[in-house]
């Protein structure tokens, strides 16, 4: 693997159901790698093969972009009590989603992902099928008194981006991040611009926050930012120039500790 491999963007933050403060960013690559290929490849570009909850394992395999039958996570059995199953970073993996008869064969070492119906299979690891890295990432609260693009500029450079808030979950994380801010309403990463609101990662936004008053669909020049007002835990528009407190998604190098499906 002496080059990186062909990535497609498939990108989602999902909480860790243990560690709240933690959140994970999936990655499709489109290349087919046995396991162990995979996993290198992981851990040199992004953090490591992906850990996934049920309910993400669905949402990877609903990705339009996998035309293969199968694609690997990152989960294998345990090499010294091959019954139990743990994932690539180590940690034991409970309540997977098995297919019915799956697993059937102790033979076959690596967990393999069924696109159809998004359920696990066990597999030879020396399959060569498509596979998702994952990225780990908590939100923090920077105290420093910036514009919105002042504070999208630092984001950037000392973390990761202005932070995007996709779940409920999220929003009461951003609540209790966003405590110790200087006013009630701190920057994140949502911007209007050419007639609709977006993520400055890049997604659409699909989970809606606003406040009752509803989505602006057409906010004046000066209201073009979006703020999160952690005490009312929605989204409002605001004035960019507006000088504030606001959330970074940091890069965590910490991996799925205490994960849980």
């Amino acid at each position: 693997m002496a080059i990186k491999a062909t990535v497609t963007a498939f990108l989602f933050l999902c909480f860790f159901i243990v560690n709240t403060s933690l959140y994970r960013r999936h990655i499709y690559v489109n290349e087919n790698m046995t396991w162990t290929d995979a996993q290198l490849y992981c851990r040199k570009y992004h953090d490591d093969l992906s850990t996934a909850s049920n309910i993400e394992v669905k949402l990877l395999s609903a990705n339009p972009k996998i035309t293969s039958e199968y694609f690997w996570i990152g989960l294998q059995r345990d090499s010294q009590s091959p019954l139990l199953w743990k994932w690539s970073g180590g940690e034991n993996a409970s309540n997977v989603m098995w297919d019915a008869g799956q697993p059937d064969a102790l033979h076959e070492q690596c967990a393999a992902v069924l696109k159809s119906n998004g359920k696990m299979h066990d597999a030879t690891c020396f399959l060569s099928i498509p596979f998702y890295c994952m990225e780990v990432f908590e939100l923090i609260l920077v105290q420093k008194e910036n514009t919105w693009i002042e504070a999208l500029e630092y984001c950037r450079q000392m973390h990761v981006d202005l932070a995007s808030l996709t779940s409920d979950l999220m929003m009461r994380e951003a609540k209790n991040k966003s405590t110790p801010a200087h006013a009630d309403d701190v920057w994140i990463g949502l911007r209007f611009i050419a007639g609709h609101w977006f993520w400055v990662n890049g997604n659409n936004v699909e989970y809606k926050g606003w406040s009752l008053e509803g989505e602006p669909q057409c906010p004046t020049v000066d209201q073009r930012c979006g703020v999160f007002d952690k005490k009312k835990i929605v989204w409002k528009p605001d004035n960019c120039e507006r000088r504030l407190n606001f959330l970074c998604l940091k890069k965590n190098r910490v991996t799925a500790e205490g994960s849980s499906n």
